[in-house]
Parts: structure tokens; C-alpha cells; sequence
């Protein structure tokens, strides 16, 4: 693939990304969060979730469930009821049981076992909270990632093979910190649906701004 050839664009695109993430990083409490049910649960929340909307959901959940157990236990517990996500619950349940009696695993491949957590959820709660390189691949990655470099992206990118190997060889071995929440905070500011171009770190070489 053309993309991956062309090593200076690829370090330009994380140098870029990276240094704008480190100055205007979002400060939501999950991202500051210890307590590894929590960082896991909201990784939950927050798929295909504007994070706004998590804001005070979270909030609720953090100061009623510390544990797993908890949750389980409360025959009432719905955090997703107000996220308008209620299908996610049963499964939700069903992850609080199984993590009652054991830690949260450590690895993807283990985190996949869990009932809700897919390959988003695994990855972002690695990178994002444990400190684990893993490839984060959503619907603003595939945005980023297909304006910038100049290919046409559809509903199914995301699962593609070639795609998915595209978006490891770019997810940087170091400070992937920075650069997984630059591919999260840079589309949801600025890189959105009607993009705001000028205000963009990466305009100067992007295909999509130059193309207009």
C-alpha cells in the first residue's frame, strides 16, 4: 500500500496529531480514573456515545458502583437507560457477574472473552487506561484517516483487512497515549462530519484540505 511507504507523511501524521493532542488534551474524569471496573465500564459507555452525554451517567455509576458486585446485585441498575442504550444492559449484567469472582484479564486477547467488550472496547481500554499499545479503530479514525490520506471510506472500512493492518502501521510503539486520543479528540472538535479545515494541525498535507 502506497500509505505505508511513505515514511515521512506517516511521521509528519503522528508528529502532528500527537503534538496537538498534548495541548489540547479533553479533560474527562474517566481519563484520569484508577479504578479499573470504572475504566472499563465507560469505555462501555462510550461507544458510538458522544462523550457529553456520558459526562453525568458516569458520574452516577462511579459514586454507586465501586465494584463490579455492586452493579450485579442491584436488580434495578440500568446506566444505560438514559443513554438511550438499553439492548447494552443485559450484557452489561452479565460482564459484572463474571468480574465478581475474577480481575479484570490483561490481555486483548483475554479482555474479548468478556461479555460487551469488543475489539474497540479492548483496545481503547489498554491504550487509553493501562498503558498498552493497542489499535484503536472507530468511525472518527476511519474519518481521519480517509480524509487525510485521500481514500474513500464507507460503513464496512473499519473491518477491513488492509485497513486494519493501515491502522496499525500507523499507531506510533510510543506515546500511542497521546496519539489514540488524538485520533478520538481531533475528529470530535475539529475533523467532524462538516470539518473545521482551517483550525486543522494537519491541513498543510492533508488531501481532503487540499482537494477543496
Amino acid at each position: 500500500m502506497f500509505i505505508l511507504e511513505n515514511k515521512s507523511l506517516i511521521n509528519y501524521f503522528r508528529r502532528k496529531l500527537i503534538d496537538w493532542e498534548t495541548k489540547n488534551f479533553a479533560d474527562f474524569p474517566w481519563r484520569f480514573c484508577t479504578n479499573k471496573w470504572h475504566s472499563l465500564a465507560v469505555e462501555i459507555m462510550l461507544q458510538r456515545t458522544k462523550a457529553e452525554q456520558v459526562l453525568p451517567v458516569y458520574g452516577d455509576f462511579c459514586s454507586k458502583y465501586q465494584e463490579p458486585k455492586l452493579y450485579y446485585k442491584d436488580k434495578t441498575a440500568n446506566i444505560f437507560n438514559s443513554l438511550g442504550l438499553q439492548q447494552r444492559n443485559k450484557e452489561f449484567k452479565l460482564l459484572a457477574k463474571e468480574l465478581t469472582n475474577k480481575q479484570i484479564p490483561e490481555t486483548k486477547e483475554l479482555l474479548l472473552k468478556l461479555p460487551g467488550v469488543g475489539e474497540y472496547v479492548a483496545s481503547a481500554y489498554l491504550s487509553l487506561h493501562q498503558n498498552k499499545r493497542s489499535v484503536i479503530i472507530d468511525s472518527n479514525a476511519v474519518r481521519l484517516y480517509g480524509r487525510f490520506w485521500g481514500f474513500n471510506t464507507d460503513g464496512e472500512t473499519r473491518r477491513k483487512k488492509w485497513f486494519i493492518k493501515l491502522s496499525d502501521k500507523l499507531t506510533p510503539e510510543r506515546k500511542f497515549y497521546y496519539y489514540n486520543y488524538g485520533l478520538l479528540d481531533l475528529p470530535r472538535s475539529i475533523c467532524k462530519i462538516k470539518p473545521n479545515c482551517n483550525c486543522c494541525p494537519l491541513k498543510k498535507k492533508c488531501k481532503y484540505f487540499n482537494n477543496q
